[in-house]
């Protein structure tokens, strides 16, 4: 099995596999595994962490796609535009 794992792992960015690295690692983790309130903190502030990470990223989606819903509908006006002045050409040309 862990000649399957070894050429994917090769194939990744270095700073990806240097952050898999950093994480498979059997000391990761430690503090949270001793236990304690200092893990409690630690557990805490990494979900705050990510909470707020995905907050900001699901915001900049929600922008990029009302942007994008802008553009096509500026885009359909356009092309509907367009179609009125063909089809004016066309009966103009009868």
């Amino acid at each position: 099995m862990l000649t399957k794992i070894i050429p994917q792992f090769r194939r990744l960015p270095l700073k990806t596999r240097s952050l898999v690295a950093m994480y498979s690692s059997d000391e990761a983790g430690a503090i949270r595994a001793a236990g304690g309130s200092f893990a409690k903190k630690e557990e805490a502030q990494e979900n705050q962490y990510f909470h707020k990470l995905q907050t900001e990223q699901l915001k900049k989606l929600k922008e990029h796609l009302h942007d994008e819903v802008a553009d096509h509908e500026a885009e359909i006006k356009r092309l509907q535009e367009a179609i009125a002045k063909k089809k004016k050409l066309m009966e103009e040309t009868k």
